[in-house]
C-alpha cells in the first residue's frame, strides 16, 4: 500500500479488494484499527486544525474520496488505485462482518437517521450482526453511559458518522473505552442509507471515466469557499513538484 500526499495531507493509493484483504489480517490481532476517507473538507480543515492533521497520519487506511481530491491527483501525478465508492466500500466492509461472523455497531446521524439507515441495512443484508446503535446528537449527560456501552459490547466494527472533523475528534477522544476492533469514519452516509439525502454517487460522462461525489458532509457549504482555494494551493504546489529535483 502506498502513501502519498495532497498538499501535505496523506491518503493511501489502494483498491478496493486489497484493503478488504488488509481489513481480514487486521482482526488477527488485538490493536485497534482506523479507516477514514479523505474528503476535500477532511483535507482543507487538517491543514489548520493540528490534531485532526495527527490523526490522519495515523490512520491505518486513508481512502481519497471526491471529484475535487481525484482531479488535484491527476494534476499532481499523484496515483490514485481505485476510485472507490464510499457507500459501496462501507456496504462491502458490512457483508465482509456477515462472512467472517463479525459484530457491527452504528454510531451517529440526528435524530431517527440512524434507525432508518439501519433498518435499510438490514433488508440489503438481512444476516448483519449489529451488537448496538445509536444516534449522534445525545445529551452531553449521556456521553458516559454511551461510552460505555459501545465499550461493553466491543463491536469489531464501529462506524461511526458525525462528521468531520466532529467523528476524528470523538474517536481520538474515546479509542481507549470503546473497545472497537476497526473504526471506520463514514461521514454522512447514515443519511445517505437512511435515504435522507438524494444522491448520485456516479455520473457517467464515457464508461471509463465515471466521477464520484462527495460525501455528504454537515456544513458542506464551506466546500463552495475552500474549493477556489484548494485548486489554487493545488496549482503552486504543481508547479513546486514540476521543479522538484
Amino acid at each position: 500500500m502506498k502513501r502519498d500526499r495532497i498538499l501535505g495531507i496523506p491518503f493511501d493509493a489502494v483498491r478496493t479488494e486489497d484493503v478488504l484483504k488488509l481489513t481480514e489480517t487486521f482482526h488477527m490481532d488485538e490493536k485497534s484499527r482506523v479507516i477514514v476517507f479523505l474528503s476535500l473538507p477532511t483535507l482543507m480543515m487538517s491543514r489548520r486544525k493540528k490534531l485532526l492533521r495527527i490523526f490522519l497520519e495515523e490512520a491505518d487506511v486513508i481512502i481519497p474520496s471526491g471529484k475535487s481530491i481525484f482531479r488535484a491527483a491527476g494534476l499532481l501525478k499523484r496515483t490514485i488505485a481505485e476510485r472507490i465508492d464510499p457507500s459501496q466500500f462501507v456496504k462491502r466492509l458490512m457483508m465482509q462482518s456477515v462472512e467472517l461472523n463479525k459484530s457491527v455497531y452504528f454510531f451517529g446521524g440526528r435524530g431517527p437517521t440512524i434507525d432508518l439507515a439501519y433498518e435499510n441495512l438490514k433488508k440489503e443484508i438481512p444476516k448483519l450482526f449489529t451488537v448496538g446503535r445509536y444516534r449522534g446528537d445525545y445529551p452531553k449527560k449521556s456521553h458516559e453511559d454511551i461510552v460505555k456501552a459501545i465499550g461493553k459490547a466491543s463491536p469489531d466494527y464501529f462506524f461511526i458518522g458525525m462528521g468531520s472533523p466532529h467523528e476524528e475528534n470523538w474517536v481520538e477522544s474515546n479509542k481507549n473505552y470503546v473497545n472497537a476492533g476497526i473504526t471506520i469514519l463514514v461521514g454522512g452516509l447514515f443519511n445517505v442509507f437512511a435515504g435522507t439525502v438524494k444522491k448520485r454517487y456516479w455520473k457517467y460522462v464515457e464508461p471509463e471515466r465515471a466521477v464520484l461525489r462527495e460525501i455528504p458532509q454537515p456544513g458542506s457549504f464551506r466546500r463552495l469557499f475552500w474549493l477556489p482555494i484548494f485548486f489554487i494551493l493545488v496549482f503552486f504546489e504543481r508547479l513546486f513538484w514540476k521543479h522538484r529535483p
